[in-house]
């Protein structure tokens, strides 16, 4: 699958065309250890140095080369996201596993399909950019690839519903950006923040992001 998709190139403030595709392969990962992982740590050592660990991203560790067995799960999705012949955002869902089940109470017990890992290039997110002295090249990368999510679910027969496990610092983005559903900590995955759309929050969603 390859599709259009219009991310916001913030020097111009324009949107422009870039390519949403799930044919995801090992040198994809192996292009976000040469070409992310450098700038993110660069970024992380300046931000350290002026005692602004708090901008750290919590994902600044992530290795996706260590996924790439995951690559032949069947009910495992990659998506990546490019523009500019560069890798911009990479997203792992799971439509089969043990956190691929609502809890919301409205829609309690029913199959959802679960955002297991996103990141979005370094140079795209404004702390890390920032802190090499730079502004954001692209907007909008992870409000395509959550879009992309719901359409998965949609065609899993899901009805768009979603769920996630939420980084302190990107909770923002998934109850303002996404307008995600906040349900509560979740104690068997760090306390981090479980969140959920039900079938009607994602219809909307969808139609807000396009």
């Amino acid at each position: 699958m390859k599709t259009r998709v219009h991310i916001i190139d913030n020097a111009t403030g324009q949107p422009v065309e870039a390519e949403i595709f799930d044919e995801i392969t090992v040198e994809h990962f192996i292009e976000t250890q040469q070409n992310w992982r450098p700038v993110v740590l660069k970024a992380a050592r300046q931000l350290a140095s002026r005692s602004s660990h708090q901008l750290i991203p919590q994902h600044f560790h992530w290795d996706w080369t260590t996924k790439a067995p995951e690559l032949k799960v069947l009910a495992n999705v990659f998506y990546g996201i490019s523009y500019d012949n560069q890798l911009q955002g990479l997203m792992k869902l799971e439509t089969v596993g043990q956190f691929c089940t609502c809890r919301l109470p409205e829609q309690a017990g029913k199959a959802l399909v679960y955002v297991d890992y996103v990141e979005v290039a370094p140079w795209n997110l404004k702390p890390l950019a920032s802190a090499l002295g730079e502004k954001p090249r692209y907007n909008a990368i992870g409000t395509r690839l959550i879009e992309a999510a719901v359409l998965k679910s949609k065609e899993e027969d899901c009805k768009g519903r979603v769920g996630l496990h939420s980084l302190p610092m990107t909770e923002l983005f998934y109850t303002r950006a996404c307008r995600m559903t906040p349900v509560g900590r979740d104690p068997a995955k760090q306390n981090l923040l479980w969140l959920e759309y039900t079938a009607e929050q994602a219809e909307n969603f969808l139609t807000g992001a396009r």
